[in-house]
């Protein structure tokens, strides 16, 4: 028979800083692939002094600014509701309080003549 040496298996002390080792790595790699890449051109050009323009598209829009429009406020008006009503109120000798009449209704015009 052959005389081979056993491999020795590795410790969990060392299996645990292996791992720990290769996260850092996976962790850093990122950072590391774009230090490495180069930089852009316009980037490059401004580390010297001028600043290159460069115009992809140009637009022009017009921007108008309009405030919503308000609701007037809305203007309750009671009709009265004829002789019958105001002359039992007048004429009733129950008590209490008095009745105030309601206020003329508004006038309207059709602007015509």
């Amino acid at each position: 028979m052959t005389d081979r040496a056993a491999r020795k298996r590795a410790t969990k002390r060392e299996l645990r800083a292996w791992a720990w080792i290769a996260g850092g790595l996976a962790f850093l790699a990122p950072w590391a692939a774009l230090g490495a890449s180069p930089r852009p051109a316009v980037v490059a050009a401004q580390g010297s002094g001028e600043r290159p323009v460069i115009l992809i598209r140009e637009l022009t829009r017009r921007v108008v600014i309009q405030h919503p429009a308000t609701r007037a406020p809305v203007q309750v008006v009671h009709a009265g509701s004829g002789s019958s009503a105001s002359s039992s109120a007048s004429s009733g000798s129950s008590g209490g309080g008095s009745v105030q009449a309601a206020p003329p209704a508004p006038t309207t015009s059709t602007g015509g003549s």
